[in-house]
């Protein structure tokens, strides 16, 4: 008999923000880092970005697409309003963005991270230019909106509000933690 872990309740708050693009502003004095280039994925496929989704979100309950259905996760990846990009440093990834531009004037920054290992190093505010740069190139888009909650790593809140960024709303949520048995395996 598997002995499981009881899951534990988490109480946690949700932050919606955005930001018009028109007041867009490029962080200063970030240099290009010359190791570093950012891949488009056209349609990528579901063990990919898990792969990218697990480095990042492993430690702040990035649950969400483990405990759904693969056909969902492969309908929102393989829509043409949806762009993943990876960051690559040295070769290999590092971080990933994910822009969603299904909604009519709107492109959300649906995902946003860099692995363990490389945060702390000015690559969140390199990426966020890449962002704005990426989303500024389409006339269509007049909001940029994000969201972050509170077991999301402590910079992500302060790095969107140094970016331009303003909550506009706040949920408070619950969710129990990772149980083995609710995590689907796609791999």
């Amino acid at each position: 008999m598997q002995h499981q872990e009881p899951s534990v309740i988490l109480n946690y708050t949700v932050s919606y923000l955005s930001l018009e693009m028109e007041d867009v502003k490029l962080f200063k004095n970030v240099s290009s880092i010359p190791a570093v280039s950012f891949l488009k994925a056209i349609s990528p496929d579901t063990s990919y970005f898990l792969y990218l989704y697990k480095e990042v979100g492993r430690k702040y309950e990035w649950t969400d697409w483990l405990r759904s259905e693969k056909s969902k996760l492969e309908s929102f990846l393989t829509d043409d309003n949806v762009i993943l990009y990876s960051l690559i440093l040295r070769g290999v990834p590092k971080g990933f963005f994910v822009l969603d531009y299904r909604l009519l004037s709107v492109c959300d920054l649906a995902y946003f991270g860099l692995f363990d290992d490389v945060t702390g190093k000015g690559l969140g505010k390199f990426m966020m230019n890449r962002v704005f740069e990426e989303v500024m190139e389409r006339d269509d888009v007049k909001t940029l909106t994000v969201n972050t909650n509170t077991l999301d790593h402590k910079s992500a809140l302060p790095l969107y509000q140094k970016a331009g960024f303003n909550i506009y709303k706040t949920e408070i949520h619950k969710r129990s933690t990772s149980s083995q048995l609710e995590i689907k395996e796609y791999l």
